[in-house]
C-alpha cells in the first residue's frame, strides 16, 4: 500500500463567473472530485450541488464590491477568492489547505489577463460575447486545476496567439 502524497503545486477547485444581482452562472469550469455526485459522474445531482453551491457563494459575497482589491472567505468548507467586474464577480475556489495569497495573486493574474484580452472592460455581456476567449484563457490558465501560468501577459500572448511584447495598453507591470 502506497500512501497518498499530497502535491505541492497549489490547484484550483473551480473557477466561477456568477452574475453579480441574482448569482446566475455565466461560466464555469470544476476540477476534480469536487461537486461531483458520489457516483463520479456529472448527473443531474451533479448540477444540482453545483447550483446551490453557487448560490450560496452568491448569497455570501453579493453585498461585497471586491472591485479593487480581491476578497477571501469561506464558503461550504471551501476558501472561496473573487473580484467584481462590471455585473460579474469572477470566483476561484480551492481548498482551505491553499494559500489564500496564492490564489489572490492568482486571481489578480487571471483578472488582468481578461480585461486585457476583452478590451480593457470585464461586463457581462462583453464575455458572453466572446465565450470562447474566456474558455481558452481558462484552459490557458489552469490544467486540471492545477495552475499553469498566473502572468497576465503571458496569457494574453498565449490566447490571442502574440507574443507578450507585442501586447500594449492597459496591463501593469508584473502581472
Amino acid at each position: 500500500m502506497s500512501a497518498q502524497i499530497p502535491s505541492l503545486l497549489p490547484s484550483i477547485s473551480a473557477i466561477l463567473l456568477l452574475d453579480s444581482s441574482d448569482g446566475s452562472r455565466i461560466a464555469s469550469k470544476y476540477y476534480g472530485d469536487f461537486m461531483l455526485s458520489k457516483k463520479g459522474t456529472i448527473s443531474k445531482e451533479t448540477e444540482d450541488m453545483r447550483d446551490k453551491f453557487e448560490k450560496t457563494l452568491h448569497k455570501k459575497t453579493r453585498t461585497i464590491s471586491a472591485k479593487s482589491d480581491v476578497e477571501v472567505t469561506l464558503v461550504s468548507s471551501m476558501t472561496s477568492c473573487f473580484k467584481s467586474g462590471n455585473g460579474l464577480k469572477i470566483y476561484l475556489i480551492s481548498e482551505p489547505s491553499e494559500s489564500e495569497l496564492v490564489v489572490s495573486h492568482v486571481l489578480e493574474g487571471f483578472y488582468d489577463a481578461l480585461k486585457g484580452i476583452l478590451g480593457g472592460s470585464i461586463e457581462k455581456a462583453v464575455i458572453l460575447d466572446n465565450l470562447e476567449l474566456l474558455m481558452l484563457l481558462i484552459d490557458e490558465f489552469l490544467d486540471g486545476g492545477y495552475i499553469l501560468e498566473c502572468d497576465a501577459r503571458r496569457l494574453m500572448g498565449r490566447v490571442l496567439m502574440r507574443s507578450p511584447e507585442e501586447l500594449s495598453g492597459g496591463m501593469r507591470e508584473g502581472g
